[in-house]
């Protein structure tokens, strides 16, 4: 049974977009759900986080506008905290972020992207 992908996007986001390209080029079916409009929940964040090396900070887009304007830069937050402000301003997620629930994507790497999911650098 093949793998159900969930791709959280944002439209108006290059990188985004140039991921949407990148699947569907290589034959990978998701099923994307706007990540402002519809933003994962708390414990679908929890989940993710924990299968990431950086845990919940790894979700943070730090160079987008929300962490600038919080001005969050420098700053030591626990993990609660930053699940409070995700709850609080979806836009600090880093986007896109690719799962099927065991595997987490976060941003957009082509190399990164192909070894995990296709097991090559192409």
């Amino acid at each position: 049974m093949a793998k159900t992908w969930t791709l959280y996007t944002y439209p108006s986001c290059t990188t985004a977009r140039r991921a949407e390209a990148w699947l569907k080029e290589k034959g990978i079916e998701v099923n994307k759900v706007h990540i402002y409009n519809n933003p994962p929940d708390r414990a679908e964040i929890q989940r993710m986080a924990s299968k990431l090396e950086g845990g919940v900070k790894q979700l943070i887009g730090t160079r987008g506008r929300a962490y600038k304007e919080l001005g969050l830069a420098g700053k030591e937050l626990s993990d609660e905290q930053w699940l409070d402000l995700i709850e609080e301003t979806p836009r600090l997620l880093r986007r896109p972020i690719l799962t099927d629930g065991e595997t987490v994507l976060v941003g957009f790497s082509e190399a990164e992207w192909a070894e995990r999911l296709l097991g090559s650098a192409g």
